[in-house]
């Protein structure tokens, strides 16, 4: 996956507004000024553009669309949700751009779309596209907690590693309480040669545990912190596998 440059413009800023984003700041800067200084080569347009044209037709409940962008420290949040009043209608869109001394970071806040278009594909289509604009900007790490409904599990498929080794703990020991022997066998086996490997490591690769059947419904309702390291190969890899995968 190759970079892309791109200068954002006053006629972008137009665009965003145009597709129906309210852009309220705490800055001094112009909002074209902005993405340019602390986010270069971010084509924000293309990718708004693409959740308008996927997520969109998902619902015909009101949308409201709202950019906040704040200099100190430099910030950047994109928020697109449905007007819902029940769960299973939800359509979220929620992603906080922001920059640390290390560099570009993304925190996947919230991502869900009404229940009867789930396990489509949709929401690949966007991470296709994120990816591309993380590459774009050169962002470090991705950032996610791991929790609410099926996150557990979900993001554990996409190649989050979870950095709270507690977390990783409280999840073996509630498959300890609900599997069989021979299955948590398993499970601790891939928990012991981590630790083993890496004492106190904060990158356990919850993947491995994704990718047992019988892990499903613990790894659905358990709540973590996770990381995608962009700089790491392994890490980048596994997401950009996850997500391109048909």
């Amino acid at each position: 996956m190759q970079a892309k440059k791109h200068s954002f413009t006053k006629a972008d800023t137009i665009k965003v507004i145009d597709l129906g984003y309210t852009i309220k700041k705490s800055s001094t800067l112009s909002f074209e000024k902005f993405l340019k200084t602390e986010f270069p080569n971010f084509n924000l347009v293309k990718l708004l553009e693409k959740v308008e044209a996927v997520f969109t037709p998902t619902t015909k409940l009101a949308i409201e669309r709202t950019i906040y962008y704040q200099d100190t420290p430099p910030k950047l949040r994109m928020l697109y949700e449905n007007k819902r009043t029940k769960v299973n209608d939800a359509l979220v869109f929620d992603r906080e751009f922001f920059k640390t001394a290390k560099g570009i970071e993304i925190n996947h806040s919230y991502c869900v779309i009404p229940l009867i278009h789930q396990n489509k594909g949709l929401v690949k289509i966007i991470f296709q596209a994120s990816l591309q604009e993380y590459v774009n900007m050169g962002a470090k790490k991705i950032n996610v907690h791991a929790g609410l409904t099926v996150g557990g599990h979900t993001w554990a498929r996409h190649g989050f590693v979870a950095i709270n080794p507690e977390d990783v703990k409280e999840i073996l020991d509630d498959a300890q309480s609900r599997l069989k022997p021979t299955e948590f066998g398993v499970v601790k086996h891939i928990f012991d040669k981590y630790y083993a490997d890496n004492p106190g490591g904060k990158a356990f690769p919850m993947v491995l545990w994704a990718k047992l059947d019988f892990m499903k419904d613990i790894l659905k309702g358990s709540d973590w912190m996770g990381e995608v390291d962009l700089t790491n190969k392994e890490q980048f890899s596994n997401f950009k596998d996850y997500v391109f995968r048909k």
